[in-house]
């Protein structure tokens, strides 16, 4: 029978000693031999293959990433707040989804979404993940994930034997609005990925608020998909801002600043924005970016946009020319924070892109790529170490570059050091009385059980 012996490593005992509130002390120890296997391995991160560079054996790590329950979301914030959080600086909120691309018919939550990369939908799962920026050392701590899940159509439903459910074709009438009818309150979308951003978003609220009461975060980042009132309204009902993008061809006008009429609703919306010809008096500044050859103009007003009625938003739009082909590209940004300058509000826009950073972690090393799990408990523990490892490599490699003075340690460098190290220990035990005895097939074989699989 394998022993299961704890983790060894210094840096995992001490970060994972700030959860021990989270995890009984059987699982805290399965635990911290998972993320030791992981930063060690050089396979593609499966159970199986965690159990040849893992403490515990095979079926311990079965059984713990079948455990439910667990608050990944309160495990991450506990180690932001013991290791990463200062209460000096300031915080962003950023928000996205990415999809992974799965072959199995059976994965918890797989269906249809749309990935940016291949552009166009493809069978996989999606997930939301959600992660605080410092805007002082422009980097990521990812707090927040939830999957998004798809309801079964209504032929699936239905079940075999009975007719799918057909509405009726609505009847024509007479063109334009009917007579009597009455405007109706705005309602909340009913899509997916806006009710699964909704209750994460209110859930890391309510969690930031007991966690860090003090934490000055008071902006969301989205991209240009979240750009619209229902999204404004969600971040002003968790006392947020937010700060997103619009598209290249976005109707903007100005605010109005003539008097009065004295007759009707007062004006609001003045001249009409030509994106395509901005005058020289909304100019903040240029940049040059000699290598790329780059010229690149920041102009910023403040305007309305029928997408977000009523509401004053501060614009920023970016003139990229190409100098050696004349092209030219535009980036509109926006806040509903009028006090944000130009250049915080391009900054701010621009970190948002450290999420993306955690998301090829995730996949390249941490195993979001490569899980063969397929059942609900299992699919949400797989992902959500994955993206604990994110915060937790983070912590390591700034504890490892001042262990090995080493300020440019990158993941691939920390994890072949943690591989080195596993293997010097099983070097070491093989050493017996005769040190001739190190290179005996037996012990060869031993080591290879790392790697191989039929040893």
């Amino acid at each position: 029978m394998r022993t299961i012996l704890p983790v060894k490593v210094p840096e995992i005992i001490e970060l994972l000693a700030a959860i021990n509130s989270q995890l009984s002390a059987a699982n805290l120890r399965n635990f911290a031999n998972i993320v030791e296997a992981i930063l060690a391995i050089s396979a593609p991160v499966t159970t199986l293959s965690l159990s040849r560079f893992c403490r515990s054996s095979y079926r311990t790590v079965q059984r713990f990433y079948a455990l439910k329950d667990i608050n990944w979301q309160l495990i991450r914030l506990l180690l932001f707040r013991a290791f990463v959080y200062q209460p000096a600086h300031h915080y962003l909120l950023a928000g996205d989804e990415t999809t992974q691309s799965k072959a199995g018919k059976h994965t918890h939550g797989i269906a249809r979404f749309y990935s940016s990369l291949l552009k166009g939908p493809v069978r996989s799962v999606s997930l939301l993940a959600f992660s605080l920026l410092d805007v002082q050392t422009r980097k990521s701590s990812l707090i927040g994930c939830q999957q998004l899940i798809k309801a079964k159509p209504e032929a699936a439903a239905a079940g075999p034997g009975k007719k799918p459910y057909q509405p009726k074709q609505p009847v024509k009438g007479k063109p334009g609005r009917p007579k009597g009818s009455k405007n109706k309150p705005a309602q909340e979308p009913e899509s997916l990925s806006y009710q699964t951003l909704k209750g994460l978003l209110t859930l890391l609220k309510s969690n930031l608020r007991a966690l860090l009461p003090d934490i000055k975060c008071c902006h969301l980042v989205l991209d240009g998909f979240y750009g619209h009132s229902a999204y404004l309204k969600l971040a002003l009902d968790n006392e947020l801002k937010i700060i997103s993008r619009f598209k290249s061809n976005a109707c903007l006008y100005l605010a109005y600043r003539g008097g009065y009429s004295g007759k009707g609703r007062p004006k609001t919306k003045g001249l009409k924005v030509d994106v395509a010809a901005l005058p020289k008096e909304y100019l903040a500044e240029t940049t040059h970016d000699s290598q790329a050859k780059v010229h690149t103009g920041i102009y910023h007003f403040e305007a309305y946009t029928p997408s977000i009625k009523g509401v004053l938003l501060k614009v920023v739009v970016l003139v990229h020319t190409h100098q050696p082909t004349g092209r030219v590209s535009r980036t509109i940004l926006f806040s509903n924070d009028l006090t944000l300058t130009a250049t915080q509000l391009k900054e701010y826009y621009s970190l948002r892109f450290q999420l993306e950073f955690d998301f090829r972690d995730a996949k390249q090393y941490f195993g979001l790529s490569s899980f063969r799990n397929y059942k609900e408990k299992q699919v949400t523990n797989a992902v959500n170490i994955a993206f604990t490892l994110c915060l937790l490599s983070k912590i390591l490699r700034q504890k490892m570059r001042e262990k090995y003075n080493c300020p440019t340690m990158g993941i691939a460098d920390m994890k072949v050091l943690f591989r080195i190290e596993l293997l010097m220990e099983k070097t070491l035990k093989s050493i017996k009385s005769a040190p001739n005895q190190l290179l005996s097939p037996q012990n060869i074989a031993n080591m290879a059980k790392f790697e191989t699989i039929h040893l």
